[in-house]
């Protein structure tokens, strides 16, 4: 993606990860054009398109936290569910996940309890494509201490905003795959 990369240190109440404004897709909000200082941590304002994309990909991984299965459909390219093969299929995409979501392996695999967003490792988008790696706290049954990854979340724009194009780690590890493919790394093809 010939697109510019920003690394921010962005916690979920960061205005510069918030809403965006009447800035075009790929120009700074007013009074973000440049370089803004935070303590000792000098960073670039992101556009109003990573914005938009980080606001899509936290609104993902609350709608995971939240078991909310309608929340986490509407948010992904149509038949990206399909690259999954869920612990419990119920005929739709919504249905389907939650009914997955937190499902407990008879196996005894690690059972996720929940995400949450803890902020932005970095963004880069384009006209029509984005990633976000979110840095992700999550808390499983079997375990005293959260994990805290990072999360490469692919976006891509239809119509005028921004869809989840894959599965992320994160929905792997809340319908019980403990070993997402390598894929789940990697941008979409195509």
């Amino acid at each position: 993606m010939p697109a510019k990369s920003t690394t921010v240190a962005a916690s979920p109440g960061d205005s510069a990860t918030g809403n965006g404004s009447a800035a075009g897709p790929d120009e700074p909000a007013p009074g973000q054009g440049e370089v803004s200082q935070v303590g000792d941590d000098t960073r670039p304002a992101l556009s109003r398109a990573e914005r938009r994309a980080v606001a899509t990909a936290r609104d993902y991984l609350s709608g995971l936290d939240a078991r909310d299965g309608r929340r986490v459909c509407e948010l992904l390219v149509p038949g990206t569910i399909e690259q999954v093969e869920l612990p419990r299929e119920r005929g739709g995409c919504a249905a389907s996940l939650d009914a997955s979501i937190g499902y407990r392996d008879p196996r005894g695999l690690p059972v996720w309890r929940g995400s949450s967003f803890e902020g932005v490792a970095s963004v880069e988008a384009d006209e029509d494509r984005a990633s976000v790696v979110a840095t992700v706290f999550t808390r499983f049954a079997d375990r005293p201490n959260p994990s805290l990854e990072d999360d490469p979340i692919y976006l891509r724009r239809t119509g005028g905003g921004w869809l989840i194009a894959q599965p992320s780690l994160t929905l792997y590890r809340a319908v019980g795959i403990a070993e997402p493919p390598p894929s789940a790394l990697a941008p979409p093809r195509g």
